[in-house]
């Protein structure tokens, strides 16, 4: 059984993505699922968060290091 998983992101990121997707011979759904599973297989995220803010969804969260 295959499960949806829908984003928010901003259009122009998501236009980004899908241009280096093509780039390199991939589709978005497949670049995600590798994303996915190497987070699974490694059980950390597939590389390392220091010092950057992200805003989801309209609030600014100071990202932690988490290795």
């Amino acid at each position: 059984t295959m499960a949806i998983v829908s984003v928010r992101m901003e259009d122009e990121t998501k236009k980004k993505f899908e241009s280096f997707c093509d780039s390199v011979g991939i589709t978005v759904s497949a670049a995600v699922n590798m994303f996915v599973k190497m987070t699974i297989r490694e059980d950390r995220l597939p590389f390392d968060v220091k010092g950057h803010s992200f805003e989801p969804l309209g609030k600014v969260v100071q990202a932690k290091d988490v290795g």
